[in-house]
């Protein structure tokens, strides 16, 4: 695995994310990926969303438009996860050890309507004033009104009970931004995908972490290609959830815990 990509980001900007996300429910931070790394991205996720509609696309239920997994894809979407400001945000938000729950593909085709138009929230859970996962959207495009940037209602985390249509109107903002900047946001915060009026499909990827204790979507240490692992970091493996997995056998319970531990 290559050279993870290094972005300096001062503690100051790392203190606006975190109250942005526990205010808003959301913040946008720009610049997390450069160009290079967006153009790889976008052109591998075009790839795998063929891969997976020719792996996948007898199975009922299964969306043409969707990957939802990209870590059985190319390696270097598991290269992207090694960021540091994907893993400081993470941190600090859903402490030491958070998990990768969700990796899928998000992208919007002009003039089509699906599912992500209308509003909704990304977790049934809700737990006042307590954070269980982070969501990452990763603009591969730049995200505009034209292309259908989404749109988010500020505060709407802390609701029990979703908005009225009027309510989401009158209040929501548009989280407009370059290709490149990542919009981090609290899963229960209510939002919907703007419309496609452009003549291009929009191209993005979304990251969704837990804390260490959460069921992870798939068993990603199982079913990770060796392959895409390749040089991977020590605080990726644990972001993949390597070191979170419950032992297999009593035999492996009382096996000293660096033994149990993924071996680099």
């Amino acid at each position: 695995m290559e050279k993870k990509q290094t972005i300096k980001v001062s503690m100051a900007s790392y203190d606006k994310y975190v109250y942005e996300i526990e205010t808003l429910g959301y913040t946008i931070v720009p610049g997390v990926f450069d160009k290079p790394m967006c153009d790889e991205l976008k052109k591998h996720l075009k790839t795998a969303l063929e891969d997976d509609l020719k792996m996948f696309g007898d199975k009922k239920g299964k969306k043409p438009d969707l990957a939802v997994d990209l870590t059985i894809h190319n390696p270097v979407f598991i290269k992207a996860l090694d960021n540091d400001i994907i893993m400081e945000l993470c941190t600090r938000m859903l402490g030491n050890g958070c998990i990768l729950y969700s990796y899928t593909s998000t992208i919007l085709k002009p003039n089509k309507q699906s599912a992500v138009h209308d509003m909704h929230i990304d977790t049934n859970k809700f737990i006042p004033n307590y954070l269980t996962g982070l969501v990452m959207t990763v603009a591969l495009d730049d995200f505009n009104e034209e292309n259908g940037a989404t749109l988010y209602m500020p505060g709407s985390h802390n609701l029990v009970n979703s908005p009225s249509e009027d309510t989401f109107v009158q209040n929501a903002q548009s989280t407009a931004r370059k290709a490149g900047d990542v919009l981090f946001f609290n899963p229960r915060v209510f939002h919907r995908a703007g419309r496609n009026i452009s003549n291009e499909t929009r191209y993005g990827v979304t990251v969704y972490a837990t804390r260490s204790f959460f069921k992870q979507r798939f068993d990603f240490p199982r079913m990770i290609p060796k392959e895409n692992l390749k040089g991977a970091s020590e605080r990726l493996i644990t972001f993949l959830g390597f070191n979170s997995r419950v032992p297999d056998s009593v035999n492996t319970y009382y096996l000293p815990a660096e033994e149990r531990s993924y071996k680099l």
